[in-house]
């Protein structure tokens, strides 16, 4: 069975059309979406699935399944969770189809031996890292038993042995004579997997041949890179004695950390280790026993109101982040607490440098992951932070604007003398941006040279 794309084209609006005319098969296997941030991967893969137009939108063509049924999991696989708990979520996904209680139990067994997800199975889904709700989403769509399955940006805050795991997973669905149409934006792990790559550009798509599919999977291949290890005479923007935290289970026991002061840092572990709850106790979110210091002051006894001033975070999910309607209404209140060097003409040159120019009376939700992404890192860097907590900023990017939000990070703490702590598994991209690397592993921080995967499990 082959999915058929006919003269399709889609538009939110007169002058928005996203592609434009689309002719395509695409034969049943393992198939590779690629392009820039922005380009239409996501629309795209909404309007298989039938979501568009039935909620937005202006479609016109045809979308023909041949008979397969599907199902899409979201780039932010949070938006798609109705029930607290995976197994909740999946049992109503199931009731949902009308399968039997004594079918969706063996269904369900299928779906948590499959992902692996048996240890998160009665865990609440508001607790999970990124990269644990998006093996909780793959579980659901396992679960379903859909014939096609449609995964935007699946692997985008997943580890390096989570990501490997997913798509030899994904692999063996493949074998099983079910259809994938994944998106993403990195290429590593895909060779010899993938049947076809499929790539978006200029409201169109076309399909690479075989040696532009090599050199794309040659492309990510680099070795592991180097960091610095830190002198302890520093001076420490935050400081861990004796320090605790615990969320349902206990995640850090830190006998001594320094962090230091002017520095961008980058925090590396396994999905679920406690990176973010770490933040969270940073920014006065959770609790934490022991001493946790800004600059000599315990932070559970400062207030609030003047610590947040100084120490911000940029969430994972940008949605979390916004408060207006519009890029320019984001914009417009970023801009009245602005530190010294962000201008109106460095924004300008900034909103050009990182294409939002043209979309600054855009809904900020109807903007793509990426976009999101990069209005989001952009609004925070005006504000007057002198600590800012980072988690995964390069996810949903393409390679350009993943460079260009790392040169606007890098020029913001050059002319500010900002202290960055970082979140991501993207340590090639990250590697010129931070002098330092924690690695969370085994309820401890430490600062590593270099790390082998296994070591961050």
């Amino acid at each position: 069975m082959n999915l058929e794309l006919k003269q399709l084209s889609f538009s939110y609006g007169k002058n928005e059309q996203i592609f434009h005319n689309i002719n395509l098969i695409i034969n049943t296997g393992f198939n590779l979406l690629i392009g820039p941030t922005g380009c239409g991967k996501s629309t795209l893969l909404k309007t298989i699935a039938g979501l568009y137009p039935k909620y937005g939108g202006h479609v016109s063509g045809q979308v023909n399944l041949n008979g397969m049924k599907s199902a899409i999991m979201f780039q932010n696989a949070g938006e798609q969770f109705t029930m607290a708990t995976p197994r909740e979520e999946i049992i109503f996904a199931l009731e949902n189809l009308r399968v039997t209680p004594s079918n969706y139990k063996q269904r369900l067994k299928k779906a948590v031996a499959f992902t692996q997800i048996s240890h998160l199975l009665d865990q609440k889904i508001i607790t999970m890292s990124g990269g644990e709700k998006q093996r909780v989403a793959l579980a659901v769509l396992v679960a379903m038993d859909v014939d096609l399955l449609l995964l935007d940006e699946p692997f985008a805050s997943c580890d390096p042995e989570a990501r490997k795991f997913l798509i030899e997973k994904l692999y063996e669905l493949r074998l099983q004579g079910k259809s994938i149409l994944i998106s993403d934006h990195f290429f590593s792990d895909y060779e010899n997997k993938c049947d076809a790559v499929f790539q978006m550009e200029n409201r169109t798509i076309v399909r690479l041949s075989l040696t532009e599919q090599e050199k794309l999977f040659k492309r990510d291949e680099a070795p592991e890179p180097v960091f610095l290890l830190p002198n302890e005479n520093d001076s420490a923007v935050f400081v861990l004695n004796q320090t605790e935290l615990r969320q349902n289970r206990l995640l850090l026991k830190q006998d001594q950390l320094k962090i230091y002061e002017g520095k961008a840092t980058l925090i590396t572990g396994a999905n679920g280790i406690g990176k973010s709850s770490f933040f969270k106790a940073l920014t006065k979110m959770i609790s934490y026993r022991g001493n946790m210091l800004f600059h000599t002051k315990e932070i559970a006894k400062l207030k609030s109101r003047n610590y947040l001033k100084h120490v911000a975070q940029i969430f994972q999910s940008a949605d979390d982040q916004f408060l207006k309607v519009t890029v320019q209404e984001e914009l417009d209140l970023s801009k009245k607490n602005r530190n010294r060097y962000f201008t109106d003409q460095i924004i300008n040159e900034y909103l050009a440098k990182l294409k939002l120019d043209k979309h600054l009376d855009q809904v900020v939700y109807s903007l793509s992951g990426g976009q999101k992404k990069k209005l989001q890192i952009l609004l925070m860097l005006i504000c007057q932070h002198d600590v800012l907590l980072i988690d995964e900023p390069l996810a949903g990017l393409d390679h350009d604007s993943a460079r260009q939000v790392i040169k606007l990070l890098q020029e913001s703490q050059n002319k500010l003398h900002q202290s960055f702590l970082i979140i991501s598994h993207q340590t090639h991209e990250l590697a010129d941006l931070c002098s330092y690397r924690l690695n969370f592993a085994h309820q401890q921080l430490n600062y590593v040279s270099e790390v082998s995967h296994e070591s961050q499990c």
